[in-house]
């Protein structure tokens, strides 16, 4: 993995924009991925009453209503203003702020576990954000964290991938240098070069699950900014992914894989 092919300024401009733009049809659409993951990433992280969790990169406060949920005294944090709306408007009872995962704005041992949800990969400096992850975290604090599997398994985003190729051709979009990274070794290596003392890494088979296709386009007509391109170049990738997306019926719902990885460590 190479650092300086990657410009983390950058980095961070983009992915500001683009989740910036998916804020208000995130719970419908990547909500309903993503949220497979949350209950084994707190579980994993071992998540209890009393404990007090900083919940990185928490988009519409998914996460840090889970554990909240638990028990748990919770921080969530963003850099996406537009985010931090949904999640104030979402969840008034849980305080979030607005601040990079890679500088983060608490004093040390603060938290007994931190997590992040499909974060790390988005971060020009994914070492950093973990070497804050253990500043802040207590004594035997827990980090959890979770990315997406390798790019060849990740059947829900091919769908979208497929049709763009199709009547668009293929293109690099900018990234951080963990995008699609899925080896094991790779994650126990920087978990233990942050600190931590303990490592582990599991992939977790979670799919898309959705009743109707529509909200699926709907997430990622704003993510990959669909309607940038002419009207009859738009429609005609939605129709690529309609066509192809009834292999993935199963009685009233599609169901698109999509695993991840969690990784795990203790200061």
């Amino acid at each position: 993995m190479t650092q300086e092919k990657f410009d983390p300024e950058e980095v961070a401009q983009f992915e500001n924009a683009t989740w910036s733009r998916c804020a208000a049809t995130y719970m419908d659409g990547f909500g309903a991925l993503v949220s497979q993951a949350i209950d084994p990433l707190l579980d994993e992280v071992k998540v209890s009453r009393g404990d007090r969790v900083l919940d990185v990169g928490t988009g519409p406060g998914l996460v840090a209503t889970a554990a909240a949920e638990r028990g748990a005294d919770v921080v969530g944090i963003d850099f996406s203003e537009a985010m931090l709306a949904q999640a104030r408007r979402l969840h008034p009872k849980i305080e979030f702020q607005k601040a990079a995962a890679e500088s983060l704005p608490f004093e040390d041992g603060m938290f007994d576990a931190v997590v992040g949800n499909f974060v790390l990969h988005h971060l020009g400096r994914p070492e950093n954000a973990l070497r804050e992850a253990f500043r802040v975290l207590r004594k035997h604090g827990r980090l959890g964290f979770t990315v997406w599997a390798d790019l060849s398994k990740l059947e829900a985003f091919g769908l979208l991938f497929t049709a763009v190729e199709q009547h668009v051709g293929s293109a690099e979009l900018l990234h951080g240098p963990l995008f699609g990274v899925s080896d094991f070794d790779t994650f126990h290596a920087m978990v233990r070069s942050a600190g931590f003392r303990e490592s582990s890494v599991k992939e977790l088979p979670i799919a898309w699950r959705t009743a109707s296709i529509d909200a699926y386009l709907a997430a990622f007509r704003d993510w990959a900014n669909l309607d940038a391109f002419p009207n009859e170049v738009r429609d005609g990738i939605e129709a690529s992914v309609r066509e192809r997306a009834g292999v993935y019926r199963s009685g009233n719902v599609f169901v698109m894989p999509n695993p991840a990885i969690l990784a795990a460590g203790a200061k």
